[in-house]
């Protein structure tokens, strides 16, 4: 009568995992479907408000700070493999002499669309009994994730332009930038699920093994 409440016990944790696994990655799934289904309006929207944002001065703090730190870190990465750069503010100069380029790192490059990927997987795969501490471990290895995937991605859309010229870094940029941002969240997610995330009913998630044994136990009590 014990061991099938026990196994009853183990499938129900089981499922109840997945099922938490299953929120953000399905939510990430299907907004990079439908990204990649509108990412032609989309990309000519994003360069029109780029420009009205420029116009208007919104963009003026993410300008002033955050895209010259990108462009800073990016130079470390180039010269990490041995590619030459340089920075100047929002410009990236990649390579030297005549066969060098420039990039302009505006402020819809600064990697905004990425962190709003990750609110609103962190809408839903913090939902649940997990303690206050995991909860703020998991948003903070996921901002920094995200500064990390940033720095990559314009590091990699750097390297393109400048090996390839300007028509494949455009296609790397738009459409590596969404497969890149979705397959980073799922494998964030998988790992923040199995290794980060607590519960705060550690007894109600005791192994089938403990299960079975405390009923033995009361079991043998006499009554």
């Amino acid at each position: 009568m014990v061991e099938p409440e026990a196994a009853v016990t183990s499938t129900y944790a089981t499922r109840s995992g997945l099922s938490g696994v299953a929120r953000p990655v399905g939510t990430l799934v299907a907004a990079g479907s439908i990204a990649l289904l509108i990412l032609p309006f989309f990309s000519t929207f994003g360069e029109l408000l780029t420009k009205a944002a420029m116009a208007a001065g919104f963009d003026a703090w993410l300008g002033q700070w955050i895209a010259p730190i990108e462009g800073k870190l990016v130079h470390g990465a180039l010269a990490l493999i041995g590619v030459p750069s340089a920075y100047d503010g929002s410009l990236l100069y990649v390579g030297t002499g005549a066969g060098s380029l420039a990039l302009y790192i505006s402020w819809n490059c600064v990697g905004w669309q990425t962190l709003l990927f990750l609110a609103v997987s962190m809408a839903t795969g913090l939902q649940g009994e997990y303690t206050r501490r995991s909860r703020l471990e998991t948003v903070v290895l996921g901002v920094i994730g995200i500064a990390m995937l940033n720095i990559l991605r314009i590091t990699v859309v750097a390297l393109v332009a400048y090996a390839f010229g300007q028509v494949p870094a455009v296609i790397v940029h738009d459409y590596g930038s969404v497969i890149a941002t979705v397959a980073f969240l799922m494998a964030f997610w998988a790992f923040a699920y199995n290794v980060v995330l607590e519960r705060t009913r550690d007894r109600d998630d005791a192994s089938p093994e403990e299960g079975t044994a405390r009923a033995s136990s009361e079991a043998t009590v006499p009554s």
